[in-house]
């Protein structure tokens, strides 16, 4: 959709499912409106004709056909805020889910601009202020205009001098909504800017809480909340102003209108050039045409905070993917016979490349390790390798196709990744494995793991102990039954008789799959084909364990290092 179009426009499809709820429940407040443009008639006939006429039954007739309007009226408004209540909040979880959907198969580089915090922001108190725009503004806009049209229309017919005395009222309304309009939406921009900062502040250092604890930070993070919270009152300050003086200067054209309208109203009646019914009936049009004006008053802010989440919003869906499945991919092979990487580099920022040309070979079936000192590139390149991201140069390829060249599902469906982090969900050891039995308990029988399937897991798992939270993660790479397995830093936070019992199933699982293993611990990597160094994005040095140490190299020195003994 066009950037140049209004940011609200690109919703419209998401309304298309409940269109039919949308008509019923715009039709429910247009009829609404009709019954009550009877209602100032209604009092007119029973002033000037009943009462003139002292026809006290017609007085009553018109005072039950007033009280059905209002019930009428009553009725058909509740039909319709509910039918449009409704087809708003289905719209909004169509907009969560593509959302939700944008977010989950976008890359790593949006996740890295944007806090947690902020994209919960996004997904859902951006979203409830775009269904509040909805249902008390947008969907309530054409009964609105039947409203000012029928009005004007009626006063028109039947009473032409109470019609400019009416429509006096519309031109300071107009000044007024201008000014607002041209001093309001910056400030409501910064509030939605100020509060999503604080959002992704608290989210992500309450999470935090034992290690703030733990390095006595508490008192820092205390004083960094009362930072934002203080920017947040101050910008939220200034724009909760406006509405005020905003509703309180339409409220006093209001009640100037009405002053005005029974002045010369009355000194008309006075002279007999008017009747008290259309006096009485300009009065309840004039009140009534203030309803829609001082409900948009009272929503104004509503709609700059909806253009605010509109545009954020818009910013999100129209930033795309930098990894993306290519318009025809390709087929994965029957079998990996080779995964090679060719001249790659890669850098975060143009002015500090983090690989700079890795030329490296991983035959079918061997097990390469990858070792080096923090920062020298290696989970970069397992990154690359998962297609988390692509490289600015150069190419991964699995025989001789390149990986770019694949679906991302495919790719990925067909490696299976450990990570030292371990991420577990709320919910049973099942569905953390992916959700098909037969093969979660093959590849917990695989690890000697003995977990019922229907276990609950608390959030993180923290009902488990760590090593089992990591053997999880072991199986649920396995369950896939997946060609190349890559391992990083898999085994470092857990304890050595894990390790080894770890260890010794990835010595049974390995046979046949192509293995890749980053490492800091030198012993995991000890017995791999091959051992890559990596050392400021370069491939410093390349071997098996045995002809590195006789090198005397980067790897014979953080060797010595790792056994206690001086480089």
């Amino acid at each position: 959709m066009s950037r140049s179009r209004h940011p609200l426009w690109r919703l419209v499809p998401h309304f298309r499912a409940s269109r039919a709820l949308v008509i019923a429940g715009c039709s429910s407040l247009l009829m609404a409106t009709a019954l009550n443009l009877a209602g100032p008639l209604i009092v007119q006939q029973a002033i000037d004709v009943d009462l003139a006429n002292g026809d006290h039954r017609g007085v009553a007739g018109k005072a039950f056909l007033f009280l059905a309007i209002l019930v009428g009226t009553l009725v058909l408004r509740y039909g319709g805020r509910l039918t449009v209540e409704v087809a708003a909040q289905r719209a909004m979880l169509d907009l969560k889910q593509l959302l939700f959907g944008h977010l989950v198969h976008h890359d790593l580089a949006l996740h890295d601009e944007h806090p947690s915090g902020r994209l919960i922001t996004r997904v859902q108190g951006d979203t409830e202020a775009l269904r509040i725009l909805f249902t008390e503004v947008i969907l309530a806009v054409p009964a609105d205009i039947l409203l000012f049209v029928g009005m004007f229309g009626i006063l028109a017919f039947r009473s032409p001098q109470v019609l400019p005395l009416v429509f006096v009222v519309l031109p300071p309304y107009l000044l007024l909504f201008w000014l607002f309009r041209r001093v309001s939406p910056q400030r409501f921009l910064a509030v939605r800017a100020v509060r999503a900062k604080l959002t992704g502040f608290l989210t992500e250092h309450i999470r935090a809480m034992p290690t703030l604890r733990q390095f006595d930070r508490l008192a820092w993070a205390n004083e960094r909340a009362e930072e934002l919270n203080r920017e947040v009152f101050d910008t939220d300050w200034k724009a909760s102003l406006q509405p005020v003086w905003y509703f309180n200067s339409v409220a006093s054209v209001r009640t100037l209108g009405i002053v005005l309208l029974l002045f010369i109203g009355a000194s008309r009646v006075a002279e007999g050039t008017m009747t008290l019914g259309l006096l009485m009936m300009g009065l309840g049009y004039l009140r009534q045409m203030f309803h829609p004006l001082l409900r948009l008053s009272h929503n104004l802010a509503t709609v700059e905070r909806a253009r605010a989440a509109s545009v954020r919003i818009g910013e999100l869906l129209d930033t795309p993917p930098a990894v993306a499945d290519p318009e025809q991919p390709t087929p994965w092979p029957d079998g990996v016979q080779s995964l090679r990487l060719e001249d790659v580099h890669f850098a975060y920022r143009a002015d500090a490349p983090v690989l700079r040309g890795i030329d490296l070979d991983v035959p079918a079936g061997s097990h390469v390790g990858i070792v080096g000192a923090t920062g020298g590139g290696k989970t970069t390149l397992l990154n690359l390798l998962l297609r988390f991201r692509d490289p600015t140069a150069g190419r991964l390829s699995i025989n001789g196709i390149d990986l770019r060249d694949f679906g991302l599902e495919d790719l990925r469906r067909h490696i299976g990744l450990v990570l030292q982090d371990v991420h577990l969900f709320p919910g049973s050891v099942l569905e953390n494995l992916g959700g098909d039995a037969e093969a979660a308990r093959a590849a917990l029988a695989q690890l000697d793991l003995d977990l019922p399937l229907d276990r609950p897991l608390t959030e993180g798992g923290a009902n488990l102990s760590r090593g089992e939270r990591q053997l999880i993660t072991f199986a649920r790479a396995l369950v896939g039954d997946p060609e190349i397995l890559v391992l990083d830093e898999a085994t470092s936070a857990v304890d050595p008789a894990t390790e080894a019992r770890v260890q010794a199933a990835m010595e049974r699982l390995q046979a046949g799959r192509t293995t890749i293993t980053v490492a800091h611990r030198l012993s995991t990597v000890r017995d791999c084909d091959r051992i890559c160094v990596l050392a400021g994005g370069l491939l410093a040095e390349s071997g098996s364990h045995e002809e590195l140490m006789a090198a005397g190299g980067l790897y014979a020195a953080m060797a010595r290092l790792q056994d206690g003994r001086a480089a």
